[in-house]
């Protein structure tokens, strides 16, 4: 397994567009990718300038035969958070308890001021909820 981030925190621009559509190439160079798994943010979070990312995200995946599934934010977490109230913290900790190598980003997370492991566990949060969709009948 491996445990990552690749933040790119520049103003949005087609440069940044095609600096993210670069690291997904070299993830796709590296790793034996067989599914394309995207956590959707809420319908009130969509952008225009996140549409049009998507939209060269799935065109970029469809080039190397690869589709995209999509899976809602709030159906990742109601699977993996608190059946009470979605929170990033109780997804956080529920991950870091079904996959103990996360120990040391969540308890690092905790002391953070600005967020930044959170796209981690929810990373391994939609994987997660795909590979159990597929397999579990």
């Amino acid at each position: 397994m491996d445990y990552f981030l690749k933040l790119h925190k520049a103003k949005w621009s087609i440069e940044k567009q095609e600096f993210i559509l670069a690291s997904l190439a070299s993830c796709l160079a590296h790793y034996a990718v067989t599914d394309v798994v995207i956590l959707m943010p809420e319908k009130h979070c969509l952008t225009d300038d996140f549409n049009k990312l998507f939209a060269a995200i799935q065109s970029f995946f469809e080039e190397y035969g690869l589709s995209t599934v999509l899976y809602d934010v709030k159906e990742v977490y109601l699977r993996f958070g608190s059946p009470v109230k979605r929170t990033r913290n109780s997804l956080m900790k529920r991950m870091a308890i079904f996959y103990p190598e996360l120990d040391k980003y969540y308890a690092k997370e905790l002391t953070n001021k600005n967020k930044y492991y959170v796209k981690l566990f929810e990373a391994v949060a939609v994987a997660g909820h795909h590979w159990l969709r597929q397999y579990q009948k």
